[in-house]
C-alpha cells in the first residue's frame, strides 16, 4: 500500500488519483469528530425543575411545556420556568414572562399570562435559533432573553462564550448608545439559574436539597491554593474572587450557585455558629463597598478555618484572626454534606 501511494504521488495523473482517494476519509474523518464533539458537549436539556421555584410559577408549567412543544423545545421547560421566576415569580406582574418588549411594546402591555407565555416561548426560541447560527453558548443565549439579540452578534464577535464581564461591557455600551443610566442585567444568567436543577449521575441536584461528598469540593478548590485573587474571576484561567471560586468548585457536585457572596448568603439555609460543618459558608460584611450587606464569603473547612479567595491570595483563612471577627456577618448552608470530617 505504501508503495502504491508513492508511485501515484510521483506522477500527474496519479495525484489527482490520490486526491480522489484522501479527501472522502479526511471528510469522513471530519464528521466523525464532529459527532462526537457533539455528542460529549453538555446537552441543552440537562437542566431540572428546581424546587425554589414558587407555586404561582409552576401552576404555569403544562402551559409553558405545550408552548415549548410547538417549537420542539420541551427539553428546555426548566429553563423557561426559571426565566418566569427571574422575570415575575409569577405574581408580579400579569405579563408574567415580561415579554412584551420582545413584540415592541411598552413593559408590561400584556396583561394576559398564558398570551405572555406565548410570545415569551416565541422570543425564547428566536433566541435559540440565532445561538444555533452564531455558534454561541447556551448562558449566551439565557442572557439574551434578557438583553434583547444584540447580544448575541456581540458575544459572537468576543470569542463566543458569555461572561459576566462581557454582560457588563455590552450593558454599559448600550447605555451610552440609549442614553440610559443602566441596561440590562449583567448577572441575567446566575440570577435565572439559580432556579434550576441539574443532572449528575443520573440524580437531580440542586442548590435547595443537594446531598455530596464535602472532599469533592474540597479538593477542588485545594487545587487553586496559592493562586492569586482576581475580582471578577470565576475560572482558573483568570483566578477567583471569593464568590466565584464558591461557583466554580460546587459546580462539580451539580449545585448551581448564583454569582455573588450576598446572592449565595440570600439562597443559602441560616444556621448558627454552633451548627457549623464543614462545607459550610461564612458570610463577611463591610470588606469592601459593595452597596450591599454581604461583601465576602469562605467555606468552613473545620478547626476554626476556612478556605476562600480574599486580596492575600487564595487559601486557608483563621477565623480567629482580628479582622474576620470585626467582619463577622453570618453563616449558611447549602449543601447537607457527607463525609465533611473536621481536621
Amino acid at each position: 500500500m505504501k508503495l502504491l501511494l508513492a508511485r501515484l504521488a510521483f506522477s500527474k495523473d496519479g495525484r489527482k488519483l490520490l486526491w480522489v482517494i484522501l479527501v472522502p476519509v479526511f471528510l469522513l474523518i471530519l464528521v466523525v469528530v464532529m459527532l462526537f464533539s457533539e455528542q460529549t458537549s453538555q446537552p441543552p436539556g440537562s437542566y431540572t425543575v428546581g424546587s425554589q421555584l414558587s407555586s404561582a410559577v409552576l401552576q404555569y408549567e403544562g402551559a409553558v411545556q405545550a408552548a415549548l412543544s410547538g417549537y420542539g423545545l420541551e427539553e428546555h421547560i426548566a429553563l423557561v420556568l426559571a426565566i418566569m421566576m427571574q422575570e415575575s415569580g409569577g405574581t408580579a406582574s400579569m405579563d408574567i414572562m415580561q415579554s412584551s418588549e420582545s413584540i415592541g411594546l411598552a413593559p408590561n402591555t400584556i396583561t394576559d399570562p398564558m398570551y405572555s407565555i406565548e410570545v415569551g416561548v416565541a422570543h425564547f426560541n428566536k433566541v435559540l435559533e440565532k445561538m444555533q447560527k452564531s455558534e454561541v453558548d447556551l448562558d449566551t443565549a439565557i442572557q439574551s432573553y434578557n438583553y434583547g439579540l444584540g447580544y448575541i452578534d456581540f458575544i459572537a464577535k468576543n470569542g463566543g462564550i458569555h461572561s459576566e464581564e462581557l454582560a457588563q461591557t455590552f450593558s454599559q455600551q448600550e447605555a451610552e448608545k440609549l442614553g440610559w443610566a443602566s441596561y440590562g442585567d449583567p448577572a441575567y444568567v446566575e440570577h435565572v439559574k439559580r432556579y434550576v436543577g441539574t443532572m449528575r449521575d443520573g440524580q437531580v441536584i440542586d442548590v435547595a436539597n443537594a446531598s455530596a461528598d464535602f472532599q469533592v469540593v474540597y479538593e477542588t478548590m485545594q487545587q487553586f491554593d496559592g493562586y492569586p485573587y482576581q475580582f471578577g474571576g470565576m475560572n482558573p484561567k483568570t483566578s477567583f474572587d471569593c464568590s466565584g471560586l464558591m461557583v466554580w468548585a460546587f459546580r462539580e457536585i451539580g449545585a448551581n450557585l448564583p454569582r455573588t457572596a450576598q446572592e449565595q448568603y440570600d439562597i443559602s439555609k441560616k444556621i448558627t455558629a454552633d451548627e457549623l460543618q464543614p462545607g459550610d459558608f461564612i458570610f463577611f460584611t463591610g470588606t469592601y463597598n459593595a452597596g450591599r450587606p454581604v461583601t465576602h464569603i469562605g467555606m468552613y473547612v473545620g478547626n476554626g478555618k476556612m478556605f476562600d479567595a480574599n486580596g492575600g491570595g487564595i487559601g486557608f483563612s483563621n477565623l480567629n484572626d482580628r479582622y474576620w471577627q470585626e467582619h463577622l456577618y453570618g453563616y449558611g448552608r447549602i449543601v447537607d454534606f457527607v463525609g465533611g470530617e473536621e481536621g
